[in-house]
């Protein structure tokens, strides 16, 4: 009996042990084959990102990343390529928006990003040289620009037009990239052409703009902008009034050999009259000018008249 009842119980035993064995393995062939579909779905994701990339379908690639974290969350390559990917996106914004010194931040970030896609990389790196070469033409046309606006002041029109040329004679100022200088290139000229035409006027001079728009007759706190906001107890005040305002000069004293000073020249010559000590912001517009005529008199720069003189 004893003999039948341990064959029994080892027989049981060896049907559990069998029966645990399956089920482990089971398990872990459950387990393994979980983690290939894984390993498969993540690998698939990360190869349409490559390749949505190669196709600069780059909002897809980064769908295609994120969804490659997900099955391995917390993995380098993805992240990386992911991260990489969301730059490069915000750097494109950016370089559309013409914000050419963030764009460039952004860019280089996706060059230097560690274990992310070569390709962006290197498109990242090409976009990096352009803006380089695009803030290189704009800082050259706008010292073009700035030479000729100081030539329009001193009314040296047709000096102006020529510097002006160098502008528009350059191919690359047709670019997107450059259409704000265009703009204000050409407002310029157009205005030395009323001038020079003798189309222009006391008025009309006015719209000589500075690149200093701080200097203007609107930004000094010692003038007021128009002479109909006075009240009448202010305008016999004005009247009464020896010095020179705006108010109690004549067209011959705004004028130089016959000429209107223009808003440009005095913008010129506040910038002048402060690289010479003298605070400029104190003084109104009909001082700025009464210093050119002197100048002018006097054959002497406008630093050298207010050095002398002031």
């Amino acid at each position: 009996m004893n003999k039948f009842y341990w064959e029994g119980f080892n027989l049981k035993k060896w049907i559990w042990i069998v029966i645990a064995i399956v089920i482990g393995a089971s398990i872990g062939g459950y387990a393994y084959a979980r983690h290939s579909q894984n390993e498969k779905i993540y690998a698939e994701a990360m190869q349409r990102g490559r390749l949505q990339i190669s196709n600069k379908k780059y909002t897809a690639a980064e769908t295609s990343f994120t969804n490659a974290l997900r099955r391995k969350p917390n993995d380098d390559k993805a992240n990386a390529n992911l991260n990489q990917t969301q730059s490069f996106i915000a750097a494109k914004d950016l370089f559309d928006s013409l914000k050419f010194g963030q764009a460039k931040s952004e860019y280089q970030s996706v060059v230097d990003t560690k274990k992310g896609n070569q390709l962006l990389s290197d498109r990242a790196k090409a976009q990096v040289d352009k803006i380089k070469n695009i803030q290189k033409n704009r800082k050259n046309y706008n010292k073009i620009y700035e030479q000729a606006l100081d030539q329009a002041g001193d009314a040296q029109y047709t000096q102006s037009n020529s510097t002006l040329d160098k502008i528009f004679s350059d191919k690359s100022i047709h670019q997107t990239y450059y259409a704000d200088i265009l703009k204000k290139a050409e407002d310029l000229r157009d205005k030395n052409n009323d001038a020079i035409s003798g189309n222009t006027s006391t008025s009309s001079s006015s719209s000589f703009e500075s690149s200093s728009s701080d200097s203007n007759t609107n930004n000094n706190p010692n003038v007021n902008g128009n002479s109909a906001s006075l009240t009448s107890s202010e305008k016999k005040a004005a009247a009464a009034y020896k010095g020179s305002n705006e108010y109690t000069v004549t067209k011959k004293d705004k004028d130089l050999d016959g000429k209107p000073i223009t808003a440009a020249q005095i913008s010129s010559a506040r910038k002048k009259i402060s690289a010479a000590g003298v605070d400029s912001n104190a003084m109104s517009d009909q001082d700025v000018r009464n210093v050119i005529k002197g100048a002018h008199k006097n054959g002497e720069t406008i630093g050298q008249y207010v050095k002398a003189h002031y």
